[in-house]
Parts: structure tokens; C-alpha cells; sequence
């Protein structure tokens, strides 16, 4: 009987989601008709930089570029095409997908000339999703020739392959706030569906987390605290965010838009704001949403006793 009811409850709560389109409040910030996506969040939770595409472009807007948290003073600190841009959590760099997924570089946070670190023997294609560890001094990513999860070593160059499995693709989404595992979307690439696994930064353990959705998982994003999980999940044709125990259980929409696309989540420093990708003013724009967190552990805590 208690299934039933937590059944229920689950299902009543996405109906009102997708009426509702949002757990809280959200704010749009970007306005341009370029794609503007993917947000990263300065460590002091005062600015944002996000990737510009606009493949029409002729103007050198492409890039990245960086507002206030209320959408103001917006600068150009990349010229180029730039995607799924990572401030480094020193507040130095910024690590991004570059040349048009075929490799990733850094620059300092406030602009500058790339910095190509890998060697020529890492084969990146179409992204390798770099994210850093909570302490700056390792940067997780997919490398392509074999379709494995790499750690690079900032100070020692070293670059340590921790998880790889055939026909899987392995997604980087981002490392446990104790700097200990990597999270990662594994896609099975005949079926398109993911699950979610968390694997040491040694390689030597692995760990499914157990969610609510068979769809595709991907873009994971864990709360500053560590014990929330937000990822992107396809109710058909379309993206929308869901938030879940870190270590696994049922999971809430975050934000679900009927015939729109909502992914790209990443928390603000204080755990108090999400920003994330939104199509759902008929453009690819970033929105914020404000977050009570302890709100959302109460009622994830209701579904999963």
C-alpha cells in the first residue's frame, strides 16, 4: 500500500510539474537568437560564462562569454567556436570543448590566449565534456580513440584512463564534492539509454546510482553539498531536468516544458540557484532558477522512506 501511495505521489507531482513547468521560480537571462547554452558558474557565485554559437556569424561573437549573475555587463573573454565551458574552482581557468569538438583547451578566466595541454596522442571528437575536481588540480574527460574516461594530472601532465566498456559510451558529468569519483553518464549506443555510475579516480571502483528514469541520462550536476543530483532526462522528443538523491532513489522534475528542451544544469556555489539551458522561449537561452534545497530533501526524503 505504501508503494501505491509513493506511486501516486510521484505521478501526481509530475502532472503538476508539467502544468507548472518549474519546481521554483526561474528567470530568463540571454536574449540573443544565437544559441547561448551551457552556463558555468565563477567560484564567488557572481558571474557566469556560457558558450555563443551562431553558425551564421560573421560578427566574431562566437564563444565565450560572461555575465553577472542578473544578465548584465556581458563580455566577450573567447573568441571562437567554444563549448561546455567548466570555471575551474580556483577561479583561474576556464576548460572548454574547442574547434568544433576536436579538441579542449583553457583559458585564463578573464580571457586570454588557449592553452592546448593534452598531448597529440588524445584523441578527442565531437567533445570530450571536461570537468575539474573540487580542488583544481585534475580535469576529467572523454578521450575518443577508445572511448574512455581520462583523468589529466595539472601539475604532472599525467593522464590516467579510469573507465571504458565496450559499446558503452561514457559521458563525463562531474566528480563527488570529496574529489574521490568521477560521475558519468554510461550510454549504451545501440539503445540511446544511459544509466549512471559513479567510478573512483583510481578506476579500481564503480558504483551504479539507481534512478527513477530509464531514459537517457546525461549532464549530471551535483549539489555543492553533495547530496543532490540533478540530470537531464528525454520524455520523448525533449530534454528536462530532474533532481534525485545523490546516492540514488526516486527522483522529482526540476523542470519539465512541454515541447522544449531544458539540460545544461549547474549549481550556484551556495546551492541556492540552478542555471541551465532552456529552449522554451522558442530560443536556446540561459535561465536561472531559484533553489530551496532543504525543500527539495524534504520532499525527496517523503518518496524515498
Amino acid at each position: 500500500m505504501k508503494n501505491l501511495t509513493v506511486l501516486i505521489a510521484v505521478l501526481g507531482f509530475c502532472t503538476i510539474s508539467l502544468n507548472a513547468q518549474d519546481m521554483f521560480n526561474a528567470r530568463r537571462l540571454t536574449f540573443d537568437p544565437a544559441q547561448e547554452g551551457f552556463p558555468t558558474w565563477s567560484p564567488d557565485g557572481k558571474s557566469i560564462i556560457y558558450q555563443y554559437t551562431n553558425l551564421n556569424d560573421t560578427t566574431g561573437k562566437n564563444g565565450l562569454w560572461k555575465i553577472s549573475q542578473d544578465g548584465t555587463g556581458a563580455k566577450q573573454v573567447f573568441i571562437g567556436i567554444a563549448e561546455h565551458p567548466k570555471w575551474s574552482p580556483d577561479g583561474r581557468d576556464i576548460v572548454f570543448d574547442a574547434d568544433t569538438g576536436k579538441s579542449i583547451k583553457m583559458i585564463p578566466a578573464e580571457g586570454g590566449d588557449p592553452i592546448i595541454f593534452l598531448p597529440d596522442s588524445i584523441h578527442i571528437e565531437n567533445g570530450g565534456l571536461p570537468c575539474w575536481s573540487p580542488d583544481a588540480s585534475q580535469i576529467a574527460f572523454l578521450e575518443s580513440s577508445v572511448l574512455s574516461v581520462c583523468i589529466y594530472n595539472i601539475k604532472t601532465g599525467k593522464i590516467t584512463s579510469i573507465f571504458s566498456k565496450e559499446s558503452m559510451l561514457p559521458l563525463p558529468g562531474c566528480w563527488s564534492d570529496d574529489g574521490k569519483s568521477v560521475l558519468i553518464a554510461l550510454m549504451d549506443r545501440q539503445s540511446r539509454k544511459s544509466t549512471i555510475w559513479k567510478i573512483s579516480s583510481d578506476g579500481k571502483e564503480r558504483k551504479q546510482i539507481i534512478g527513477h528514469h530509464e531514459n537517457f541520462y546525461r549532464h549530471l550536476a551535483l549539489s555543492p553539498d553533495g547530496s543532490l543530483l540533478v540530470y537531464a532526462a528525454a520524455e520523448g522528443r525533449y530534454l528536462g531536468l530532474y533532481i534525485m538523491p545523490a546516492e540514488g532513489g526516486i527522483s522529482l522534475p526540476l523542470t519539465v516544458t512541454p515541447q522544449n528542451h531544458n539540460e545544461g544544469a549547474i549549481w550556484s556555489p551556495d546551492g541556492k540557484k540552478i542555471a541551465f539551458t532552456s529552449t522554451r522561449s522558442e530560443n536556446f537561452d540561459i535561465w536561472i532558477m531559484d533553489v530551496d534545497i532543504e525543500q527539495v530533501k524534504k520532499k525527496l526524503r517523503a518518496l524515498n522512506e
